[in-house]
């Protein structure tokens, strides 16, 4: 007989919290390429650096070694793929967050 189904990918699929949501929705209604000069753009870049600075005091790292991806595996890329495809040797990081 079967024990109980254990349930691996949570990390995907799990619910946000309040503020995660209100944040998430209030950020979503800018609707503006942080990359452009206008005042729109503008706004939406201090969006994201106000979000990388949050991240950094909540992690306890500067906010310059914040980056933002769509997932874990572009974050794994990001971080592991220069590196490895030229040879460089090891990699040492002291934490990543996904």
């Amino acid at each position: 007989m079967a024990g109980p189904r254990a349930y691996l990918d949570y990390n995907a699929s799990a619910p946000l919290l309040a503020a995660a949501r209100t944040a998430m929705i209030a950020a979503l209604d800018v609707a503006a390429n942080p990359s452009s000069v206008h005042a729109e753009g503008r706004a939406a870049r201090r969006l994201i650096e106000n979000a990388r600075r949050d991240v950094a005091l909540l992690v306890n790292a500067s906010a310059e070694h914040v980056v933002f991806t769509s997932g874990a595996t572009e974050a794994a890329s990001t971080l592991l793929t220069p590196d490895w495809q030229m040879g460089r040797g090891t990699v040492r990081m002291s934490r990543l967050y996904v």
